[in-house]
């Protein structure tokens, strides 16, 4: 082989290999990319497929052109070609804080109820808590029962039912629980975020509304949105509060105990109350009798009137019947 052949199929290969290095630094999209922990990634930027991206449509256009200035940039790690998706709504459950309504019952056995529950109330007034109802009544042994519910903070909720439960001398049955409603509480957000977004574009859409039937269509259709926004505030402020404020209900008693007498006795107050039901009684049984007789006269007499009517003329009509038959 001659010089000149040899230096013909050596420089063949070689100036291609200068164009496409020249071809491949004017063109961003087809560099490599970084090498990652000894791993090479290699980009293809979309605009450059066809040299064009309007087929790809608006969308597409703008994720080939953030993927092209991604690839142009410093790459520091490894590159993530298209902006993230907008989060569902259990991913958004998962980067929220965590909502629970947590709730505990208890049945406390308590030497005094009224001043058990007057500290139950002290104890959630500590705890940055307040009092939801209330109740005590008295047995007929002389003991009281009662009930008490209180709110306090979710963070303070273990520290209250603590101290509750040493105002008893017997705790007698306790329950707790929680009930995660985070995802109901994010979607409920997301819902309203889209009720308030369409609201505005209601309230753009009636601004250039012209002719009245149009206006009172979009007028029909935004009294829907708002009240579907204020549902949807008022279930969150609700869970919200549920959230916030957890409920801790005792049920309040106290030991029986055999006195006697059990209670104040008084044997004369109670003849005079047997004896006024002894009148009562008597007295409505007047009343009965009285009813009876004038119903009676009312209705037996006019009844027995009637009858003795009826039966006279059926005797007559009888004794013609037997007069005629004889005459025969």
């Amino acid at each position: 082989m001659t010089n000149r052949s040899l230096a013909a199929v050596i420089g063949i290969p070689v100036a291609l290999l200068l164009i496409a290095a020249v071809f491949v630094a004017a063109n961003p999209g087809l560099r490599t990319g970084v090498s990652m922990m000894g791993v090479s990634q290699t980009a293809v930027s979309p605009s450059f497929i066809g040299g064009d991206v309007s087929f790809m449509g608006e969308e597409m256009a703008e994720r080939g052109m953030a993927f092209d200035k991604a690839v142009s940039a410093p790459m520091t790690g490894i590159i993530a070609p298209f902006p993230p998706e907008a989060p569902s709504g259990g991913q958004t459950a998962a980067e929220v804080d965590q909502r629970l309504v947590k709730t505990a019952s208890l049945s406390l056995v308590v030497d005094d109820v009224a001043e058990s529950a007057t500290q139950a109330g002290v104890i959630a007034s500590g705890k940055g808590g307040f009092v939801q109802d209330s109740s005590v009544s008295e047995r007929e042994d002389g003991t009281h029962f009662g009930s008490v519910t209180v709110r306090v903070p979710v963070d303070q909720f273990e520290s209250a039912l603590s101290e509750l439960k040493k105002l008893a001398t017997l705790v007698k049955s306790e329950t707790a629980g929680a009930q995660d409603v985070t995802e109901q509480y994010t979607d409920l957000q997301a819902r309203l975020k889209n009720a308030r977004a369409q609201e505005t574009a209601l309230l753009d859409i009636l601004r250039r509304a012209s002719s009245v039937e149009d206006i009172l269509a979009v007028q029909r259709e935004l009294s829907n949105v708002r009240y579907l926004i204020e549902s949807l505030e008022g279930q969150i402020k609700y869970l919200a509060n549920a959230t916030s404020y957890s409920t801790i209900s005792a049920y309040l008693s106290e030991e029986p105990s055999v006195k006697i007498p059990t209670k104040e006795f008084r044997p004369f107050s109670t003849a005079r109350e047997a004896l006024q039901a002894l009148v009562a009684l008597a007295q409505n049984l007047a009343d009965a009798l009285i009813w009876v007789a004038i119903l009676g006269v009312g209705t037996l007499v006019p009844l027995g009137l009637v009858l003795w009517i009826v039966v006279s003329l059926a005797m007559r009509l009888v004794d013609r019947m037997k007069g005629g038959a004889r005459k025969r």
